[in-house]
């Protein structure tokens, strides 16, 4: 492990100005409505074909950040209004099947890779492989190929993230624990440095999107969701019951050391921000909270390891999201000029990096002044696992979710938590 990444507070509070998309997502979501961003006016009254784009929000700002590329845009084609929808993440899949039902979709969306292989087995997403084949090379590859399903080009990469284990150092430092290296040393640091009493906790495990730690976690015992061929699952090998052990069945019920699964986003983030979480499983995005309101906490990042005698790997969770085209678009022309402006690189610089500070699935897309630590967090996107790429994902992401639960609050071990979860989800895998 490095040495830890320690700022001066004049440039943490610089780096800082921008909140983390994880919170900010939770905090519109429990609205439970849908924001609307104005409508830019049309620059004439004839002639001008209006088209709309979704997309769930990735800053408090998206409004603003979207009215101001949007203008631009409107100025390049002055023929095509653009109507911006924000979808709360809460109602994401309810809002996208109704307006596909109701065979009124929006022209252009934008949705993460574990959702749209729905929408493309049901034809609703379009083929852009005859629009935008030529922007292949601009890509990182691994991103790229995630937009496409079933050999079919459905998605042009957009932006990503990557969720790992975040440290608090202070913390360590002032118990006289180095950062950890194996899973014994963070069941040590967890027991340690938790003290239920004074409300610290060594280890956070987020309750609402757990899947992104619990897919990285079977990684690091070897094992996976779901069989690379979509027909079984994969999750329930000893070097994933393993893991499940290490983190769950140990660390969170037998030790009583991780965060209360009743704990929500916002009492998990205040308790981070005071200190009072060791070990935090956390996008990068958020670093800038922390620069921002914890300066002083000096802070480091780290993949989950590799599981002992399992053949696991050192893992983060990654995942992007794309801009799709409506099969049922009836504006398809003028949706693939939105298209290809938002997949521009200043759209890129401009939203995705320094708009939101998100990772830019562009290549030589970078910002100018790199927190260090973030600069670390993305040396670590050649150790992401993402979600696999089904239909039956979704479904497949909430049983892990609700069986990783059982083991916490000691209902079950971790060895018949994954065998109720491959008897759950394996009748319903047909390889697509």
């Amino acid at each position: 492990m490095a040495d830890a990444v320690t700022l001066s507070r004049r440039r943490l509070v610089a780096a800082g100005a921008a909140s983390g998309a994880l919170a900010m997502a939770a905090a519109v979501a429990s609205d439970g409505r849908r924001a609307t961003a104005r409508t830019l006016p049309a620059p004439s009254q004839d002639g001008v074909t209006e088209i709309s784009f979704w997309k769930p929000p990735h800053g408090l700002n998206d409004a603003e950040l979207f009215a101001t590329l949007f203008e631009a845009f409107s100025q390049e084609h002055p023929n095509i209004r653009v109507t911006h929808n924000i979808v709360p993440w809460a109602s994401v899949d309810e809002s996208f099947t109704a307006a596909f039902a109701g065979g009124d979709p929006p022209d252009v969306f934008y949705l993460p890779d574990e959702w749209y292989p729905k929408y493309a087995v049901q034809g609703q997403i379009a083929d852009l492989t005859p629009m935008f084949g030529d922007l292949q090379e601009e890509y990182d590859p691994n991103l790229w190929a995630a937009g496409t399903y079933q050999d079919t080009l459905y998605g042009i990469p957009f932006l990503a993230v990557i969720h790992a284990l975040l440290l608090n150092m202070s913390l360590f430092e002032e118990a006289g624990l180095a950062a950890p290296q194996t899973w014994s040393d963070i069941e040590e640091a967890a027991t340690t440095l938790a003290d239920t009493s004074q409300g610290r906790y060594g280890f956070e495990i987020p309750s609402e999107t757990g899947w992104t730690q619990l897919t990285a976690l079977l990684a690091a015992g070897g094992a996976r969701v779901l069989s690379e061929d979509l027909t079984q699952v994969a999750a329930d090998t000893p070097g994933g019951v393993a893991a499940w052990e290490a983190a769950l069945e140990r660390i969170a019920w037998e030790d009583q050391a991780a965060t209360p699964l009743s704990f929500t986003i916002d009492q998990r983030l205040d308790l981070s921000l005071r200190g009072q979480i060791a070990m935090m499983w956390r996008e990068q995005s958020q670093v800038a909270t922390w620069r921002a309101e914890a300066p002083d906490i000096t802070l480091d990042v780290m993949p989950l390891p590799p599981v002992d005698g399992s053949d696991g790997q050192p893992a983060v969770w990654t995942n992007s999201g794309f801009l799709f085209m409506a099969e049922g678009s009836a504006h398809k022309d003028q949706a693939a000029e939105l298209i290809r402006f938002l997949a521009s690189r200043r759209v890129q610089e401009e939203y995705v990096v320094n708009g939101v500070n998100l990772i830019s699935p562009m290549v030589g897309i970078s910002t100018d002044d790199e927190d260090p630590l973030v600069a670390k967090y993305l040396s670590l996107l050649p150790q992401g696992v993402g979600p696999e790429m089904s239909v039956h994902w979704a479904d497949a992401a909430q049983a892990l979710r609700q069986e990783s639960q059982a083991v916490v609050t000691g209902q079950k071990d971790a060895a018949q938590a994954l065998a109720d979860f491959a008897a759950i989800v394996e009748p319903t895998l047909d390889g697509e």
